[in-house]
């Protein structure tokens, strides 16, 4: 069940990345991550702060040794490359690559992904 609860946090993790870096924030204090996703995500917020502060070590663990974020120090640290927000032809499922990173389905391992689409620009009639 621990390793349902790490992988759900690091797709959630990454959303999280992926959406501060579009608004140009590339840096990240690991210390306050727990309560940006008990505040970001509904999923989260009934949950403890402890645990969620255990799996976020865990995730940021994970993406260092992945070469997806690299330490600046003891609390922070910083994304190597943006992330691309691909979706899956197989599954459908949304996975948050980094240029290091092999480029493949992070549920099912399929290579098959395309860009998610953007949302759409509604035109105002004239």
């Amino acid at each position: 069940m621990a390793d349902v609860r790490i992988r759900e946090l690091d797709w959630y993790l990454r959303d999280h990345l992926f959406r501060q870096s579009n608004r140009g924030i590339l840096e990240f204090e690991q210390r306050t991550l727990p309560s940006e996703i008990t505040k970001t995500y509904l999923r989260y917020r009934n949950d403890d702060i402890d645990e969620i502060s255990q799996l976020v070590d865990i995730v940021v663990g994970n993406l260092l040794h992945q070469q997806v974020i690299k330490m600046r120090d003891g609390h922070s640290f910083e994304l190597l490359s943006t992330l691309s927000r691909l979706q899956c032809s197989k599954c459908y499922y949304i996975s948050y690559l980094a240029e290091s990173e092999e480029v493949a389905c992070l549920r099912c391992n399929s290579r098959t992904l395309a860009e998610f689409p953007k949302k759409r620009i509604k035109h105002s009639e004239q």
